[in-house]
C-alpha cells in the first residue's frame, strides 16, 4: 500500500460516514414524526412513545459521537501522514506506530458503520413499538394480584382524577390526559411528590397492560397503592 492509496482510503471514509449519518438522521426524523402522531392519536401510548424517543435519542447521540471521532481521526491520518509518496510498506515484519494507529482508526470506521446500520434496522423495525413494550414490561415486578383486578381499581382512580375541579386546559380535539392532570397536581403542589410519582408509575403500568405487555399479575403493594390513592384523590376533591 502506498501513500496515494492510504490517502484515498482515509479521505473517502469520512465522506461516506457523513453521508450515511445524514441519511440516517433524515430517516430518524421521519420515524420520530410518526411516533409523535401516534402519541397524539392515543394518549395511552404516551409513556411508551416517550421511551421510544428517549432510546432513539441515546442511539443518535452515540452515533454522532462515533462518527465525529472517526471523521476527525480520518482527517488526522491524512494531515499527519509521514509516509513518502514513493514509499511502499506492508504488514510483514515490524509494524510502525503510524501503521498500527491507522489500522485502529480503520477498525473504528468499520465499527461506526456497523453500529449505524444496526441502529437504523432496530428503530425501523415494524415491531419496534411492541419490542419497546416487551422491554418495559420486564421492569414490572410480578405479584399475586391479577391484572384485571388492577385495571378495575385503576379505572376508579382515573375517574376520581378526572372529577377534580382543576380546569386543566387541553386542545379541542383531545380530552385532558392523565399525565396532564398529574402535572397540574404537581405544579399546584396539591399532593406530595411521592404520591405524584406513584400515580405516574401506575398510569404507565396500566398503559403497558392495555397495549399487550406480558404482565399477568401485579404486586399486592401496587394494588393497594391504587386503592389508597383513589381515596386520597376523593378527599382532595372535597377540599377543593
Amino acid at each position: 500500500m502506498d501513500r496515494t492509496a492510504l490517502d484515498w482510503l482515509f479521505s473517502t471514509a469520512p465522506q461516506a460516514l457523513a453521508a450515511l449519518v445524514g441519511l440516517i438522521f433524515t430517516g430518524v426524523a421521519f420515524i420520530l414524526a410518526t411516533i409523535e402522531k401516534e402519541e397524539d392519536r392515543d394518549s395511552t401510548r404516551e409513556s411508551i412513545c416517550y421511551e421510544m424517543k428517549r432510546e432513539i435519542h441515546i442511539y443518535m447521540k452515540w452515533l454522532f459521537l462515533l462518527a465525529g471521532i472517526s471523521i476527525v481521526f480520518d482527517l488526522g491520518i491524512i494531515i499527519f501522514n509521514p509516509i513518502e509518496e514513493d514509499y511502499v510498506f506492508s504488514i510483514e515484519g515490524c509494524l510502525e506506530p503510524y501503521l498500527i494507529f491507522a489500522g485502529m482508526i480503520f477498525l473504528l470506521n468499520i465499527f461506526t458503520l456497523c453500529f449505524s446500520l444496526w441502529f437504523i434496522i432496530r428503530v425501523a423495525d415494524p415491531n419496534y413499538f411492541k419490542n419497546t413494550i416487551k422491554r418495559l414490561s420486564k421492569d414490572a415486578d410480578e405479584g399475586t394480584i391479577e391484572t384485571k383486578d388492577f385495571i378495575m381499581e385503576y379505572i376508579n382512580l382515573e375517574k376520581a382524577l378526572r372529577a377534580l375541579p382543576l380546569n386543566v386546559s387541553s386542545s379541542v380535539q383531545k380530552p385532558v390526559t392523565i399525565p396532564q392532570i398529574l402535572g397540574e397536581l404537581k405544579y399546584r403542589k396539591l399532593l406530595s411528590v411521592t404520591e405524584i410519582h406513584n400515580m405516574f408509575y401506575l398510569n404507565r403500568l396500566r398503559n403497558l397492560i392495555v397495549h399487550g405487555a406480558e404482565i399477568n399479575h401485579v404486586k399486592n403493594q401496587t394494588y393497594q397503592d391504587v386503592k389508597r390513592l383513589t381515596h386520597v384523590i376523593s378527599e382532595l376533591k372535597n377540599r377543593l
